[in-house]
Order: structure tokens, then sequence, then C-alpha cells
């Protein structure tokens, strides 16, 4: 008899990444990657989203139908009609019916929610905040990236919006200009008078920092602060046990870790200050299908228990 298994997608701007997982929510191979193209035509991207499901099951030696496909993309999104509406890094897929084309190219119930929100639920239940009833994801990359997990299951708020928070306001720009790589950037050029923009990049500046520029410390502890003003608002709202962070800017967490602390406890009731707990990844990049996996078998158990009630 087939081995039953779920499909966890992460699909991003740059890079497409798929695994398999069996029923009790464990990776059966290596995790497939291919990229996005996002840029050209929507057939190039959709076709490498089949291709790169086909090498993850591959990869994990399983064939026939997933039980469940779950996907995590770049928000915002309509998930109640499951279309893509990120214009920034799927411009060319904006408004696609990507839940229709999923259940015929891949005959499985789909379930497509938030990429940030899969990170969150992933690390919850596998990663950094397992054991943790209320965890806060947040990824810093292209963008700050939010998502929230209650319970071991993705909490999306009454609209399906909850976590999308790039444009609420830090300082005088947003959490998703200030408070992601390119904030690193303006950071650097601020504290060292230099008008290289198109030049200096977010991992260079760490590169500097840990050389001892001074310019590049101060522009990590400047964007520690910033990042810390962002989650220490969201930790007033939400009150999570554990903060995880995650994204290619968080591999240099070290260099903002103290500052980020100090500015969100700044601004945290005196009674939730000491609790303020701030976790890197665990499961770094594999975070994504994971929790969107996870996703899935949620939603699997969940119509199980219907059906049987």
């Amino acid at each position: 008899m087939a081995k039953k298994f779920l499909i966890g997608v992460d699909l991003g701007g740059t890079k497409i990444a798929a695994a398999a997982f069996d029923l009790a929510g464990k990776r059966l191979g290596k995790i497939a990657r291919l990229p996005t193209m996002a840029s050209m035509k929507p057939v190039v991207t959709l076709m490498n989203l089949k291709r790169v499901v086909k090498q993850a099951k591959l990869e994990a030696r399983v064939t026939g139908a997933p039980v469940a496909v779950g996907m995590g993309s770049s928000g915002p999104l309509d998930l109640e009609n499951e279309l893509l509406q990120d214009g920034d890094s799927l411009p060319n897929l904006l408004g696609f019916d990507i839940g229709g084309f999923c259940r015929q190219e891949f005959e499985a119930p789909f379930h497509l929610e938030n990429d940030a929100a899969c990170f969150a639920l992933g690390e919850a239940v596998y990663g950094a905040g397992r054991g943790r009833e209320i965890v806060l994801g947040v990824t810093l990359g292209t963008g700050f990236g939010c998502g929230i997990s209650i319970g071991g299951r993705i909490y999306s708020g009454a609209t399906n919006n909850a976590g999308e928070v790039a444009y609420c306001p830090v300082g005088d720009s947003d959490f998703d200009t200030a408070g992601a790589g390119n904030g690193v950037v303006q950071q650097y050029l601020k504290h060292s008078g230099s008008a290289q923009s198109n030049t200096i990049t977010a991992k260079r500046v760490g590169e500097l920092a840990e050389q001892g520029d001074v310019a590049a410390i101060k522009a990590w502890e400047g964007f520690g602060t910033v990042v810390g003003t962002a989650i220490g608002t969201l930790c007033c709202v939400l009150d999570p046990h554990v903060v995880v962070i995650g994204g290619s800017v968080s591999h240099r967490l070290g260099l903002f870790e103290p500052a980020l602390v100090s500015a969100g406890r700044a601004i945290l009731p005196a009674t939730s200050r000491d609790k303020f707990r701030i976790a890197p990844s665990k499961l770094g990049d594999a975070a994504g299908v994971t929790g969107a996996a996870e996703h899935a078998r949620v939603a699997v158990d969940s119509g199980r228990l219907l059906e049987t009630s």
C-alpha cells in the first residue's frame, strides 16, 4: 500500500521550496528548491511549482497524490477565495487562483496561509517555540513578516489578516521598510555618511560590524531599536510566551539583539518585562514548509474529527 503523505510548500518572490511529510508531521526527505522567477510569465513560476513538488516526492520516495497540500505564500492573501495578492513579490500572479490551480494539479485538498504564519506554526510545534501556547513569529529579510500561533494552530483573525503589520508605523517609517534588510542599510548610511545605497547590503554591514567598523556597529544597534520597538508593540497586544525570529537578517541576531530586547522591554508593562523572550529560529529555512504541512495536517485531522463525531 502506498505511503500516505502531506506536501508543504513555501512560495516566495525568490524561491519555491517543498517537502513531503508523514501524517505525524515528520519530514520524509530533503527539501526541494527552485527559483520562483517571479518577473517572468506566470506559466514559468507555475511550472517550477509543479517541478518542485515532484522533486519533493522523489526525495521522500513517495508516489501518488498527497492527502493534502499546505502552502505558505507571501502576503497579503485573499484566504477566503485562495487568491494571491502580493503585487510586490509576485506581481505577475496578482489575483491568481492558486487554490484552484493546486487542487487540479496535485489532486488533493489545498490549504493556503501567509508564509510568516506558517513560519510561526512550524516553530511553535517543532522548533524554538515548542511547548509554548502563544508564539509570535517574526521574519526579517527583504520585509518584516509576522505570524501568530496559538495552541498549535495559526491565528488568522476575523478577516484573515492577523499579522499583516508591514505598513504599521514605527518612528518616521514603517515595519516593512525600517525593520528589514533595507532598514539595516539605511541605518548604516545615516551613521557612516556614505551615499553608496546601491552597493551596500545588510550582509555587508554585518561583515563590517564583525570587523569592528563603528558605523556598522551603530547601524545594527539602531536597527535593533527599531525592530525591538515594533516587536514590543506587538507583544503589548498579543502577550506571547516567546518571540521566534527568523529570516536572512536574523543570522546577525547577535549584533542587534541587546538593542532589540532593551527597546522591547521599555514599552512593555512592568509585569511583562522580565518575561520578554526572544529566540532564534530552530528550524531555519525549513520552518516555512514545515508550518505549511502542519497547517494542512491540522485541517486533515479536524476533518476526521468532524467525520467521526
